[in-house]
C-alpha cells in the first residue's frame, strides 16, 4: 500500500489532461468577504444570459467555462451578505477574471449560526457558550474515518475518544465532566433533525469491545456541528438533554446552483503508531508481530445543485478498511439525499434521508486469554493459552442495516407577519445481526466449547421523534421586540433484541446453527419507552445591546409510577442573557466584539424502567416448568434527578481578525438515584431498592482563541486553540460505595466520580536484618491496623486540564496545510497488560528484582540491608500484583500530546486549465490531498495508547488498559476532480 500511494498520485495527473473538450471563453475569480478579505465558500455565480454558473470553493475561488464572447452579466449571492452583479467582456478563447467582495448585509445580521429545538441563536444574541466545528472546511485537508475525529481537540469543554483501535468500536463523550449519576454519560445527538440512536452494542463478547452506531455516519457528508453542552443550553430538550446535545447537519444544495459533480477517491494504511517495550516485557516482538498494516480504499460521488425551486445533494460512498491486527475490518456504504423545496414564499419542506450498509469483524482481545494480545504479552511463551491459528479462525462478524431520514415543513404566511409554524418528523431505523463462529476441530484451546460453537444475536432498534413549534416576531416598542415560542417535542423508541447458542455440528463445513446438537441458550428481550415535552420560550431583544431569554419545559414519560397512573412529569426552567458592550459609545473602533453574558438552566434523569415499582415479576424456567420469580425491587415514591447549571462569559473579537471566548460554569445535581440494601425483614435481602440521595458537584472554566496571524491575497495564516479545566465531585450517596468492574473504579462521596480507589503501596518493608518483608501498605487513618478504612483516592480517569490547538497555512491560494493536535493533563490509566504480564513471569524488570532480592535468576543476588538491597526492595514491592494492591502498583500517569492530524492539500485546477478551459464540461477543480492522523503521542504512559478502555465506553470502569488494541496511525491521498 505505501507503494501505492505515489503511484496513483502520478497516474491521476498524468490521465487528468484527456478529459480535454471543445474550445470556449472561461470567467474565472474569487469571491471574498469586503471587511476581512477571507473567502467565502459556497457563493452562488451566475452568468444571468445563458442560466449557467457555479459555486465557489473552500478558498472562495469559482471557474465557469463554456461561456459565450461578449458582453455577459454576473450575479453573485451568499446568504449573510449583499448581492453583486458586474457586467464584463468575455474574449473568445479566452479567459476574464472578475473578483468579488461582498458586503455584509445588515438585515441578515442575525442570521442564524446554530440551531436548537425552538431555537435559533444568531451571532448577536447567543447567550450560551456553543461549539460549533465546520466539518467541511476540515475535511478539506484531512481524511476522517469515523465521526469521533472531527471533535478530538477542537471543541472547549468536550472529550470524545474511541475506546480501542477495533474498527467500529465504542464512543465514548464527555461533556462538562458529566455530573448525572444515573444517565448514561452521553449527549442527545441529531443529525438534520433525527434523534439517533448512539448505545453501544456489545453482543456476543470479544473480551470487552463493542461496537458504536456512530460509526455508520460518514464524516465526508456533514456539514457542520453544534455541540449546546449543559442544562443552560439545553434545557429545551428536558430530561434527555442532561448530558448536552449534538446537533450535525449533513452537507445540503443552493438553489439556482448548477449540478455539479465531485468524485473523491482515497487509499492510504494504518499501522500501530507505537510498539510494546522490548525492555519491559519478554514476548514484546511476538506482540508487535500481530499488528499489520491495514489497507484503506474509499471512492465517494455526490451531486449537487438547484433547479428553480428545488435544491439538492446526493451522495454514495464505499469506504473498506482493514484494521492493524487481523480479523478486524469494516466495510461501510452510505448514502445520502437531501432536497429542499420551496414552492411559494410561504412554505418550505425539507427532506433529508441517509441508509448505511455496514459490516465489521471483532478481533478478540481485552480481558481475554483467546485473542493475539492475551497469547502474547501475559507469559514469556506466546499462544500457552490459545494456539495461533484457533485464535485466528475464529469469526465475529456485525452487519447492519440502517435508515435515518427527516421531514421538515416550515409555514410563514405572509398576511401575518413574522409568524412561522415548523413541523418537523424523524426516524432512525436499524437492524444489527452478528455471527460469531467457533468451528469444529479449531476449538481444543477454547474452554467449555465442544465440536464448535455458533452464536448469532441480533437487536433490531427503531426511535421516531416528532416537533411543532409555532414562533412570532414582534415589536413592542420603537425599541424593543420580542419573540413568542410555543411547541410539543413527542419522542418513542423499541428495542428488540434476539440471541441464540448452539455447539456440537457435525462438520467444520456446517455453521447452519439448527444443526448445532446442543442448543445451549436462547434469550430474547424488548424495550419499548415513549415521552412529550410541551415548552415555551420568550425572548426580548433591546436595541442591539441587551438581549432576554425565558423558557420552560415540562416533561412526560411512560416511566410510570406504580402507584399512579400518570406518566411521570417534571418542569425544567431556563434563563439567559447577554450585554453586548461593542454597541456602546465608548467601545473603540477596533473593538469589533464585547460581549457579557449569563445562563442558568435546569434538566434532569428519569428512574431506571423499574425503579419506581415495588415489585418486578418475571419468567424462570426450572426443573418443575415455567414460574414466577421476582426480578427486582423498587421504591414507589422515587422522584428523578435534578441537574442544575450557571454559566457566565465573555466574548472578545478585535479588528475581525482576533476572538476569544472565555466561560466559567457550575453544575449541581440533587436526588441522584442511589441503591440500597432493604432491611433482612423484608424478604429483599437478595435485591437492592434506590432512594433519592446523591449530589454531586461541578465546574469548570472553558476558553478559546482564534486568530488569524497574517492575511494577504495569496497568504493566509490562522490560529486556533481552546482549554478546558474542570473538576467533579460526588457530595453525598448516603454513605454508600459504588463500585466498577474489579472495584479499582469507585463512585464514593468526596472523590470524582469513577476515580480510582484502594490501597496505597509506598516502598517495601523490612525485617530487623535489613531483608524485604513485604510492601508497605501505607495506614491512611494512622489507627495502626490496615483494612478497609485505610482505601484512598490514588487517581483520576478524567484529566484535570485539556484542550487542543491548530494551525492552518494557505500558501499562493493553491497550497494549503493545516495541523492539529489534542492535550489532556491530570490522568491516570491502569495498566492491567503489565500487571497480569508481572504476576505470569513476563515482565523483565519485575523478574530482575526478584533475582537480586532471591536469587535463582540471571542478576546478581542483593545484599539484605545495603542501599542497593533496599532500592530494588523498594522497586519490587511496588510491582507486586495481589488485587488489593494492583490498583496502586500499575496505575500510571497518562498526560499526553497527540499530534491528531497534519494535512497538505494543492489545488491543481489552475494546471488543468490549460487542457480544458476550451472544453464543452471542463474539470471544475482537480485537488491533491495528504494527510497523516495520530502521528505522534508524546507521554510517559508505558502503554501503546493512553485513551483506550478496556470494558468499553458505557461503564463506570474507565481508564484501564488490558489488552486492548491501540488507536491505528492513518496515512491516506486523496484525489477530488469536480465537473
Amino acid at each position: 500500500m505505501k507503494r501505492l500511494i505515489p503511484v496513483v498520485f502520478g497516474l491521476a495527473l498524468l490521465l487528468l489532461p484527456g478529459l480535454a473538450w471543445a474550445q470556449q471563453g472561461t470567467v474565472t475569480g474569487t469571491v471574498t468577504e469586503a471587511e476581512t478579505g477571507e473567502p467565502l465558500p459556497g457563493a452562488t455565480v451566475q452568468i444571468i444570459e445563458e442560466g449557467t454558473g457555479a459555486a465557489s470553493d473552500s478558498d472562495g475561488r469559482y471557474r465557469i467555462a463554456g461561456v459565450p464572447a461578449g458582453e455577459q452579466t454576473i450575479r453573485v449571492s451568499f446568504v449573510g451578505y449583499q448581492q453583486q452583479e458586474r457586467t464584463v467582456n468575455v474574449p473568445d478563447g479566452g479567459t476574464v477574471r472578475v473578483n468579488f467582495q461582498l458586503q455584509t448585509s445588515e438585515a441578515e445580521l442575525e442570521e442564524v449560526v446554530v440551531t436548537g429545538l425552538a431555537r435559533e441563536t444568531t451571532k448577536g444574541e447567543a447567550s450560551v457558550s456553543v461549539s460549533s466545528i465546520d466539518a467541511a472546511e476540515l475535511s478539506e485537508t484531512a481524511d476522517f474515518q469515523s465521526v469521533e475525529q472531527l471533535f478530538q481537540g477542537s471543541t472547549p469543554g468536550v472529550r470524545v475518544s474511541k475506546t480501542s483501535g477495533n474498527i467500529g468500536s465504542g464512543i465514548r463523550f464527555d461533556v462538562r465532566g458529566g455530573v448525572s449519576l444515573n444517565s448514561d454519560g452521553q449527549p442527545l445527538i441529531f443529525v438534520d433533525g433525527t434523534r439517533i440512536n448512539q448505545d453501544e452494542i456489545e453482543g456476543f463478547g470479544v473480551g470487552g469491545q463493542g461496537t458504536s452506531p456512530l460509526a455508520d455516519l460518514n464524516p465526508d457528508n456533514i456539514e457542520s456541528i453544534n455541540v449546546l453542552k449543559g442544562p443552560s443550553a439545553s434545557a429545551l430538550y428536558g430530561t434527555d438533554g442532561a448530558d448536552g446535545v449534538v446537533l450535525i447537519e449533513t452537507k445540503s444544495g443552493r438553489q439556482g446552483q448548477p449540478l455539479q459533480v465531485n468524485y473523491s477517491g482515497t487509499i492510504g494504511y494504518q499501522d500501530a503508531a507505537r510498539k510494546y517495550d522490548t525492555g519491559t516485557y519478554i514476548s514484546a516482538d511476538a506482540a508487535n508481530a500481530t499488528f499489520r498494516e491495514g489497507d484503506i480504499l474509499e471512492n465517494q460521488i455526490s451531486l449537487t445543485g438547484g433547479i428553480d425551486d428545488v435544491s439538492y445533494f446526493a451522495s454514495y460512498s464505499n469506504r473498506q478498511s482493514d484494521g492493524i491486527q487481523p480479523r478486524n475490518s469494516g466495510v461501510r456504504n452510505n448514502v445520502q439525499a437531501n432536497f429542499e423545496v420551496n414552492p411559494n414564499e410561504e412554505f418550505q419542506i425539507t427532506a433529508n434521508t441517509g441508509f448505511t450498509i455496514n459490516e465489521y469483524e471483532r478481533p478478540t482481545n481485552d480481558n481475554s486469554t483467546q485473542g493475539y494480545l492475551g497469547n502474547t504479552l501475559l507469559v514469556p511463551t506466546s499462544y500457552t493459552f490459545t494456539d495461533s491459528s484457533e485464535i485466528a479462525s475464529v469469526e465475529d462478524q456485525f452487519r447492519v442495516q440502517r435508515f435515518t431520514g427527516s421531514v421538515t415543513t416550515s409555514y410563514t404566511p405572509e398576511y401575518l407577519d413574522g409568524f412561522r409554524l415548523r413541523a418537523q418528523a424523524g426516524a432512525d431505523v436499524s437492524s444489527r445481526r452478528q455471527d460469531q463462529t467457533y468451528r469444529v476441530g479449531r476449538t481444543s484451546s477454547f474452554n467449555f466449547i465442544t465440536d464448535g460453537e455458533r452464536n448469532i444475536f441480533t437487536v433490531e432498534n427503531r426511535q421516531y421523534n416528532g416537533d411543532l413549534t409555532a414562533r412570532y416576531n414582534y415589536d413592542v416598542t420603537a425599541d424593543l421586540s420580542a419573540t413568542s415560542t410555543i411547541g410539543t417535542q413527542v419522542f418513542t423508541e423499541s428495542t428488540r433484541s434476539s440471541s441464540l447458542t448452539a455447539q456440537q455440528f457435525g462438520s467444520p463445513k456446517i455453521t447452519d446453527i439448527g444443526t448445532g446438537a446442543d442448543l445451549r441458550t436462547v434469550g430474547e428481550s424488548l424495550f419499548n419507552q415513549r415521552s412529550a415535552g410541551i415548552f415555551a420560550r420568550q425572548t426580548f431583544q433591546y436595541g442591539v445591546a441587551y438581549n432576554l431569554d425565558l423558557s420552560l419545559r415540562r416533561d412526560y414519560s411512560t416511566q410510570l409510577l406504580s402507584t399512579s397512573e400518570d406518566a411521570f412529569t417534571a418542569w425544567y426552567p431556563s434563563v439567559r442573557g447577554n450585554v453586548r458592550l461593542g454597541q456602546f459609545g465608548f467601545a473603540p473602533d477596533y473593538l469589533s466584539q464585547l460581549k457579557l453574558r449569563a445562563a442558568f438552566g435546569q434538566s434532569g434523569s428519569l428512574p431506571g424502567l423499574t425503579d419506581t415499582q415495588t415489585l418486578r415479576i418475571g419468567g424462570e424456567r426450572g426443573g418443575y416448568g415455567a414460574g414466577g420469580v421476582v426480578n427486582s425491587a423498587g421504591d414507589p415514591n422515587l422522584d428523578l434527578e435534578r441537574i442544575s447549571e450557571y454559566e457566565a462569559g465573555v466574548d472578545v473579537g478585535l479588528n475581525e481578525r482576533y476572538t476569544l471566548s472565555a466561560t466559567y460554569y457550575y453544575q449541581s445535581t440533587s436526588n441522584s438515584i442511589v441503591d440500597f440494601s432493604p432491611a433482612p425483614s423484608t424478604g429483599l435481602g437478595n435485591f437492592t431498592v434506590p432512594r433519592n440521595v446523591g449530589e454531586i458537584t461541578g465546574q469548570g472554566i472553558e476558553t478559546s482563541l482564534d486568530l488569524t496571524l497574517l492575511d494577504l491575497d495569496n497568504y493566509r495564516v490562522s490560529f486556533s486553540g481552546n482549554y478546558t479545566y474542570q473538576t467533579t465531585e460526588v457530595q453525598e450517596l448516603g454513605g454508600q460505595l459504588i463500585q466498577g468492574g474489579f472495584e479499582r473504579n469507585v463512585i464514593k462521596e468526596g472523590l470524582p466520580p469513577a476515580a480510582f480507589f484502594g490501597f496505597k503501596v509506598d516502598g517495601a518493608q523490612f525485617t530487623d536484618s535489613g531483608a524485604y518483608a513485604g510492601p508497605n501498605v501505607v495506614d491512611a487513618n494512622g489507627d495502626g491496623q490496615i483494612n478497609q478504612d485505610d482505601r484512598v483516592q490514588l487517581g483520576n480517569p478524567a484529566p484535570d486540564h485539556y484542550g487542543g490547538v491548530s494551525l492552518n497555512v494557505q500558501l499562493f491560494q493553491n497550497l494549503r496545510i493545516s495541523g492539529r493536535a489534542e492535550y489532556q493533563v491530570g490522568q491516570q490509566v491502569y495498566n492491567g497488560t503489565k500487571r497480569f504480564a508481572t504476576r505470569f513471569g513476563n515482565n523483565k524488570t519485575f523478574n530482575r528484582l526478584s533475582s537480586q532480592l532471591f536469587g535463582g535468576g540471571d542478576a546478581e543476588q542483593l545484599e539484605p540491608g545495603t542501599s542497593e538491597y533496599r532500592q530494588a526492595a523498594n522497586q519490587y514491592a511496588e510491582l507486586q500484583t495481589p488485587d488489593r494492591l494492583s490498583a496502586s502498583n500499575f496505575l500510571e500517569d497518562a498526560d499526553f500530546l497527540k499530534i491528531r492530524e497534519i494535512g497538505v492539500a494543492y489545488d491543481f485546477t489552475g494546471l488543468v486549465d490549460r487542457f480544458t478551459a476550451q472544453s464543452d464540461l471542463p474539470v471544475r477543480e482537480f485537488r491533491v490531498r495528504l494527510s497523516g492522523r495520530n502521528l505522534f503521542t508524546f507521554t510517559d504512559y508505558s502503554g501503546p495508547d493512553p485513551q483506550v478502555n478496556q470494558t468499553g465506553a458505557r461503564t463506570i470502569t474507565q481508564g484501564t488498559d488490558f489488552l486492548t488494541l491501540q488507536t491505528p496511525r492513518t496515512f491516506s491521498v486523496s484525489v477530488n476532480v469536480g465537473f
